[in-house]
């Protein structure tokens, strides 16, 4: 099944370049036949590309964002760690009691009814920490595409690009050349918009 689809795309793009390069064959040779051709002009690439890799390690708002996030989850992870330890002394403490027979049946019991009581309370709150952070890391990336999507509108309309493609890592651009990346007039505009005012 993907071999037809890869297949159909291929021929597709086949006739496209196709298509594309007897257009401007004929583009040419009527450019040619009525008016000369200013060759000192630079036409404005119609289709540039963004480094998202570059993008995401220098946007400054971005960056603070993130470590702000790492740091909170640093520290939920040392104080859930710090503890889960003294929930595991609490049940050595326990069980070692149990094995000198200090505890009477009843209190055996109670015990592991409050250990076990705090095991869960831990384990939900471990839930709630992962569920907290995971939404505030979708709340920083809507906030990135938010911003990013306003400042590439600005930018497709200032410079009269068509299309703004992202090129790194996962993306379906392969190759491409370094005089259309805009990274830099992106993260320019980027930091501007979020500078501390």
């Amino acid at each position: 099944m993907k071999t037809n689809i890869s297949l159909a795309l291929n021929a597709l793009l086949i006739l496209a370049v196709g298509y594309l390069f007897i257009q401007s064959g004929k583009g040419k040779k009527a450019a040619t036949d009525e008016t000369p051709v200013n060759e000192t002009a630079v036409e404005t690439p119609k289709v540039v590309y963004i480094n998202a890799d570059t993008l995401l390690e220098k946007y400054d708002y971005f960056k603070r964002q993130k470590e702000a996030l790492q740091a909170r989850e640093v520290e939920a992870t040392q104080s859930l760690g710090g503890r889960s330890r003294a929930l595991e002394n609490e049940f050595l403490a326990v069980q070692k009691k149990v094995q000198q027979g200090l505890l009477a049946p009843n209190q055996i019991m109670e015990e592991e009814q409050r250990l076990s009581k705090k095991q869960q309370q831990l384990l939900a709150e471990q839930e709630n920490v992962t569920q907290e952070l995971m939404l505030e890391t979708q709340r920083i990336n809507a906030e990135l595409q938010d911003s990013l999507i306003v400042v590439l509108d600005k930018i497709k309309l200032e410079n009269g690009y068509e299309y703004i493609l992202q090129y790194g890592q996962g993306s379906s651009v392969l190759s491409a050349k370094d005089d259309l990346d805009i990274t830099e007039s992106v993260l320019t505009e980027l930091n501007k918009s979020t500078a501390p005012k």
